[in-house]
């Protein structure tokens, strides 16, 4: 009896450090306008349009050469970062996987 609590004590602890360890990013995604902040040399941001949560800043961390227009609509699919502040102090930061040209 006492051995089964054991295995059951020991299952449970195993599952719940797998699911702190796994745990998946937030996605984002969605439209949005990229511009070009007056923090720092060279930073480059996204503001997605309004959606259910408002209006949202991102702050990519590598940003292709070829979306660095300021006003240039985009659509992006990218994984949400932990918090981690900055000089910038603009936006959340995002890892971008995809972006496309939005008309």
């Amino acid at each position: 009896m006492i051995r089964k609590y054991f295995i059951m004590f020991g299952l449970m602890s195993l599952l719940l450090v797998g699911m702190n360890v796994c745990q998946a990013k937030p996605v984002v995604f969605g439209r949005g306008t990229v511009v070009r902040t007056s923090f720092a040399v060279g930073h480059w941001g996204i503001i997605s349009e309004k959606s259910f949560n408002g209006t949202q800043y991102f702050d990519p961390v590598v940003l292709p050469f070829r979306f660095r227009f300021d006003g240039l609509r985009v659509w992006f699919l990218g994984l949400l970062l932990p918090f981690n502040p900055n000089i910038q102090m603009w936006g959340n930061p995002v890892l971008l996987v995809k972006m496309i040209r939005w008309m």
